[in-house]
């Protein structure tokens, strides 16, 4: 409408145009700029309660770590313990001098059958079976025992058989004893092994 044929409309025209012009103009406002910044308020809104629930996460994920990283640190010398226990792999050597050496302080006969390890996909450890057979008396067969118990190889016995010798024993070992009181001592006993 131009301006000229504004003036000439009446008062009432006037206002109901005026108040028109009026309501398009909040409409425009309304649809052109509320909308849209509602529409981004809400947005942000959401994105800020994303955000804030990942920092919460992460926050509670840090605890952890940190709680994780303090027990670690106070099981630590454990941890050494527990690797000692296992035997490793590339040390059968010394496990199996450290069980002669155990027969020998105890002067008694040892024969050591050590298994093929298990094959165990996902797992830090393998298991061997451990057969030992021994001859001696029985105070050193139990010292022996004993002994063996204070390794610092984790051995789990399965089954443990003494037999008396007949005639002398088997001596399949330096310890020739003649003694009809020889005991045999036969263990069938699980080790287990690190990588």
């Amino acid at each position: 409408m131009a301006p000229k044929e504004y003036l000439k409309l009446n008062l009432k025209n006037k206002i109901i145009v005026s108040s028109l012009i009026f309501i398009i103009a909040i409409f425009c406002l309304i649809f052109l700029i509320v909308l849209p910044t509602i529409k981004e308020i809400k947005s942000i809104s959401e994105d800020i309660e994303a955000q804030r629930e990942d920092l919460e996460k992460k926050y509670i994920a840090g605890q952890d770590s940190k709680q994780l990283a303090e027990n670690l640190e106070k099981i630590k010398p454990q941890l050494d313990l527990i690797n000692k226990i296992f035997i490793n792999k590339n040390r059968e050597l010394e496990f199996i001098t450290s069980l002669e050496n155990e027969a020998n302080k105890n002067r008694i006969n040892q024969k050591i059958n050590l298994n093929a390890p298990e094959e165990v996909i996902n797992q830090p450890f393998q298991k061997n079976v451990l057969q030992l057979s021994s001859e001696g008396s029985f105070i050193d067969l139990l010292q022996y025992l004993m002994n063996l118990e204070y390794l610092n190889y984790y051995i789990n016995i399965k089954s443990l058989e003494l037999t008396s010798t007949s005639g002398g024993g088997q001596n399949f070992l330096p310890y020739q004893n003649n003694n009809a009181n020889n005991i045999n001592l036969s263990i069938n006993a699980d080790t287990y092994w690190s990588q």
